[in-house]
């Protein structure tokens, strides 16, 4: 296999994260000298700048016809983003969630699941269901609006934002960050989805398989970033909050977008209904469980969300050969 397709692969994700850094600090930061409500930026920029990689993914792929990738990259960082994102956090720090409202989300993730898994029966995704699924982004940003601007305190909000994120200052920077992480964004996506495909057709398998592994963790690493450094720090009660709300908008809308602005509707692989969907489902359920009880994941809990995480992607490894994907 040509080695430089690896590397094509590496820069495309480099672009995509740096891109989605850049564009969400500078969105910010622009939101901040025209003095917009942090309450406002934390539920729409803040809010889905983790997600951004998975999202140009995506939308590159619906419009280029694979499937594979569309279901694949959504599907695979949901587990990366349970089981390989909150599992090296509890084993640096046990991961606790600070907030009321994370039950509440816990609660939405799994319906946003079923939800999906349901649309899914049929075996494809067409533009009605999209609909349905952003319709019920929507739902949840409106409740979640409601909810955060009963309980708004400024202080509480800033601090948070400013310790993740790091704002320029100068109008000049800010004008870069945007410009650069526009244009990084589509181009990382063109090149991460092209150099996906060729892997795959390389090593014999399904772009679907590439999805649910190279892709899932490549554009899960701004989860990981944020939850390590908040592991390190100790303050591990924002990382609950980011992955299960980077959960919820990884299905309504990266893939309602996907579904309403494909050519046609996106075939779902078969082998989802066997191994992917399950385990995307148990690891929400699990998470759910952890926070409905309020116990923290510790560092036990975080060896074992690895285990599981690196047995589940043995399992896609034995079935990659499969006609099942």
């Amino acid at each position: 296999m040509d080695p430089t397709l690896f590397i094509q692969l590496a820069g495309g994700l480099v672009y995509l994260l740096a891109g989605g850094d850049l564009l969400v600090r500078g969105a910010v930061a622009l939101a901040r000298r025209f003095h917009v409500s942090p309450i406002a930026i934390a539920l729409t920029v803040v809010a889905f700048g983790t997600s951004l990689p998975e999202l140009v993914v995506v939308v590159q792929a619906s419009l280029a016809g694979y499937p594979g990738l569309v279901f694949g990259n959504v599907v695979g960082s949901n587990i990366a983003n349970v089981l390989l994102v909150l599992g090296t956090a509890a084993v640096i720090y046990p991961v606790m969630h600070g907030e009321h409202s994370v039950r509440r989300d816990c609660l939405v993730m799994v319906v946003a699941t079923l939800l999906l898994v349901a649309l899914s029966a049929t075996g494809t995704l067409d533009v009605l269901e999209g609909v349905i699924l952003l319709c019920g982004l929507v739902a949840v940003n409106v409740l979640t609006a409601k909810e955060a601007a009963k309980a708004y305190r400024d202080a509480s909000l800033k601090a948070p934002m400013e310790w993740v994120l790091g704002l320029p200052r100068n109008p000049r920077t800010i004008a870069l960050f945007i410009v650069v992480g526009a244009i990084g964004l589509p181009l990382g996506a063109n090149l991460v989805v092209d150099a996906a495909v060729q892997i795959a057709a390389h090593l014999g398998v399904s772009d679907t398989v590439v999805g649910l592994t190279v892709l899932a963790v490549g554009t899960s690493l701004p989860e990981l970033a944020t939850t390590v450094v908040a592991a390190v720090q100790r303050r591990t009660d924002v990382a609950i909050g980011t992955v299960v709300g980077s959960n919820i908008f990884n299905i309504l809308a990266i893939l309602g977008v996907g579904a309403v602005i494909s050519s046609a509707p996106i075939e779902v692989p078969s082998g989802f209904n066997t191994l992917d969907f399950p385990v995307m489902l148990g690891v929400a359920i699990v998470l759910s469980a952890f926070v409905w009880l309020g116990r923290p994941i510790g560092r036990t809990a975080g060896v074992l969300f690895l285990a599981g995480y690196g047995a589940y992607v043995v399992a896609l490894l034995l079935r990659a050969g499969g006609a099942a994907y």
